[in-house]
């Protein structure tokens, strides 16, 4: 009995013990309060959506614009300068302001084409209605960019158009491709806008020497800063050949004398020589501070300086974009200053994919300018689903 007695007497106090033990350790019992901490389940991905709207991104002020440039393939934007991006191949398109500009990289060379999916916007003379584009937000269009399958790229890839670079004193020239022979376009004349002075001329005499210019007879019109008018007609004849000797790179010509000049002097177009110095190559280049039109109607007998903004002048190399002739937006149309977007859906071809696209808003949201929102998703054989 003894024995029992010791027995009884060590499990009550192992017992003791082990719950003394167990409080110390933080163990539960009934009276502990604190809750037991269930940790969250790690999420599981979301699988990417078409439609998602990328922005607004600043494009900068009127006064300070800047470019956005953007990645379709992975839906980011590019951090380049725009030096950096005219050789860059990693961006396809570009904002600045209202401008959309396409990568004409060779490496990249970006083409649009409109789907013109928003017919019912226009009425049957073209005009925008007014209603229709207030009325149309980012939701109300989003189903027709769904839409938009592969079966909506067109077979004929001519239609597709990229940004194109040009000179402004294209079409000096005639070629026929038939006989090789080039002659003077002598009814195609430029205006050139240099110095605080007018001048239009035209080529129209060149002899050739191999692929080169050798010489090249221009006729010009001097309208000075106190001028109503052109003047009288000169004729200035260029011994390209003469000229294109030894260190000489290009032949210049000033407008205010009327004659051949050093690149020290105050020119105002050039032509380049050819690399062995027969001549000139078929090109002629204005000063970077001048500018120019094209005048091949043969229109102008006068320029007015007070509205020489309105007259088209261009520099040297000058681009047309693809967005120009399919415009993304339209402009007052309840009698403000605002763009309202189309909400036209732009196939964007890159060399290896084509992509959809479609501009949603201008503003962010304090009504802010220059601040481009768009969609911009592969082209799927099925509507709505979204590229792997």
């Amino acid at each position: 009995m003894k024995l029992i007695s010791n027995l009884n007497t060590t499990f009550k106090l192992s017992s003791i013990a082990l719950c003394v033990l167990l409080t110390a350790c933080g163990g539960s019992s009934s009276n502990d309060s604190t809750p037991e901490v269930t940790p969250d389940p790690v999420p599981t991905p979301t699988a990417p959506t078409q439609g998602d709207i990328s922005g607004p991104h600043s494009t900068g002020s009127v006064s300070e614009p800047a470019f956005v440039y953007y990645d379709l393939d992975n839906k980011v934007v590019v951090d380049l300068t725009a030096e950096q991006a005219e050789t860059d191949t990693t961006w396809d398109i570009a904002f600045k302001r209202s401008g959309v500009y396409l990568n004409q990289n060779s490496d990249n060379t970006v083409k649009s084409y409109s789907t013109g999916n928003n017919s019912e916007f226009f009425d049957t003379d073209s005009n925008p209605i007014a209603e229709s584009f207030i009325a149309a937000t980012a939701e109300t269009e989003l189903d027709d960019y769904l839409a938009v399958t592969t079966n909506d790229i067109p077979a004929d890839e001519t239609l597709f158009v990229g940004d194109v670079t040009s000179n402004i004193i294209d079409g000096f020239y005639n070629y026929d491709s038939a006989t090789h022979v080039v002659t003077a376009a002598e009814t195609n004349y430029f205006i050139v806008n240099s110095d605080d002075a007018f001048t239009k001329f035209s080529t129209t005499n060149i002899t050739t020497a191999g692929v080169a210019i050798s010489q090249v007879t221009l006729t010009t019109a001097y309208q000075g800063s106190g001028d109503a008018e052109f003047g009288a007609e000169q004729e200035l004849v260029i011994d390209t050949a003469l000229t294109c000797s030894g260190d000489v790179t290009h032949v210049y010509v000033d407008f205010d004398t009327n004659q051949e000049v050093t690149s020290a002097d105050g020119w105002d177009i050039n032509f380049p020589c050819v690399e062995d110095k027969t001549g000139a190559d078929f090109s002629i280049n204005i000063a970077d501070d001048a500018q120019a039109i094209q005048d091949f109607d043969n229109g102008y007998d006068a320029v007015d300086p007070d509205s020489v903004g309105y007259y088209g002048f261009k520099e040297n190399s000058y681009s047309v974009k693809a967005f120009d002739n399919t415009p993304w937006y339209q402009y007052a149309l309840n009698g403000g200053h605002l763009l309202w977007s189309q909400f036209d859906i732009y196939l964007i071809k890159t060399p290896t994919k084509t992509h959809k696209l479609q501009l949603t808003s201008y503003y962010d949201e304090e009504g802010t300018s220059g601040n481009i929102s768009f969609r911009a998703d592969e082209v799927t054989e099925i509507a709505g689903e979204a590229a792997e």
